[in-house]
């Protein structure tokens, strides 16, 4: 084996060695909030039972992989010493004392934002006409429990958001009010509306789902409705959980969302509707994938994990999405006809012309 052999190798070890500390980075935010919970609700930290089954867990699926057992145990002991350590370690709750209502709490987001909270040290509650959610106060009604919260998050359904901000502007609260939707443009102006009449209003989107455990390393989009003070307090309230902020006006937000969200659910749709179409079973096409195969697929599972409601929304909401449409099917026209050309002057071409765009961005 040649020098230059051997570093292409090490290259790939470099990389998969930044993959396995990626993954420790996330099982320890995991943890952390773990540990957070056992502390809210007074859960010893060391759950032996729950160890031994980690370590078991670990040792027999090693077994599958053909990893040594012994291995495999002293990995986990490691991860778990770790994950007790970071649980041990105090964390700073900078919303003790403050008040939260959480519009839509009974959804996935609308959980996690209750927890989220909840682990910062805010006295949480839920209004949500659609459930209720364990653990958390309901209320039956908005009333003066809005009215003087700390803060109040709309995490309502895409569709039902309009209405669910309407009720919490009309009462005009005291407090920070913003929404967490994905898609901006049919609630735009009811935000500036509040912001002129002098209500803290500003708007945020994670970028993210409710399986992150917290929002630390992750892209949290806040857009400023005209509330300078508003976007003063829901900026700290992100920071203050190590979310990477990103200013994305108003009016550009849904455009940027139709490209980053949209398409990217449409690849994922178009590529597992092409293969049910193929006639070919998914364990057959999995005997002889590759990389790229698995990724997609993965991707694509995923996806068709999540609520259906709420990835229709993103596109039938967003006003960018025809135009979206149309880009893609015009870009399928021009990779059919080039492909099926016998001269690959034409495909050379497209292939280029995305190198050089994803190069430059």
């Amino acid at each position: 084996m040649t020098k230059s052999e051997i570093e292409i190798l090490r290259t790939e070890i470099e990389r998969i060695d930044a993959e396995i500390l990626d993954l420790v980075t996330r099982r320890q935010r995991v943890a952390s909030e773990i540990g957070l919970v056992k502390e809210k609700d007074g859960i010893p930290i060391r759950d032996r039972p729950r160890e031994k089954q980690v370590i078991s867990n670990f040792v027999k699926t090693a077994r599958t992989r053909g990893v040594d057992s012994v291995f495999a145990e002293i990995l986990a002991e490691l991860l778990i010493s770790d994950a007790v350590k970071v649980q041990k370690t105090k964390k700073d709750k900078d919303l003790i004392g403050k008040t939260a209502v959480v519009v839509g709490g009974s959804g996935r987001m609308g959980a996690w934002c209750c927890r989220r909270l909840s682990n910062r040290g805010a006295n949480v509650k839920v209004w949500d006409p659609r459930g209720k959610l364990d653990g958390y106060p309901n209320l039956k009604s908005l009333g003066r429990d809005a009215k003087e919260a700390t803060l109040v998050v709309v995490a309502s359904p895409l569709g039902a958001c309009p209405d669910d901000l309407k009720a919490v502007i009309d009462i005009r609260p005291d407090g920070l009010v913003f929404d967490i939707c994905s898609v901006k443009s049919h609630i735009a102006g009811q935000l500036r509306s509040a912001a002129k009449e002098g209500i803290k209003v500003a708007s945020a989107h994670p970028m993210f789902g409710p399986n992150i455990a917290n929002p630390k390393g992750q892209n949290v989009l806040l857009c400023d409705c005209g509330s300078e003070k508003g976007f003063r307090l829901v900026k700290g309230l992100f920071m203050g959980s190590g979310a990477n902020i990103v200013h994305v006006s108003l009016d550009r937000h849904d455009e940027l969302m139709a490209y980053v969200l949209g398409l990217s659910h449409l690849c994922s749709l178009v590529f597992a509707g092409t293969l049910a179409r193929s006639g070919n079973e998914l364990t057959e096409l999995r005997s002889v994938q590759g990389p790229s195969f698995s990724k997609l697929t993965r991707m694509a599972a995923e996806l068709s994990k999540e609520s259906t409601r709420v990835y229709h929304d993103i596109q039938a909401l967003n006003p960018t999405t025809r135009r979206m449409f149309a880009e893609v099917e015009e870009v399928l026209r021009e990779v059919r006809k080039a492909s099926l050309d016998t001269n690959p002057v034409k495909f050379r071409r497209i292939i280029e012309t995305n190198r050089n765009y994803l190069e430059v961005g």
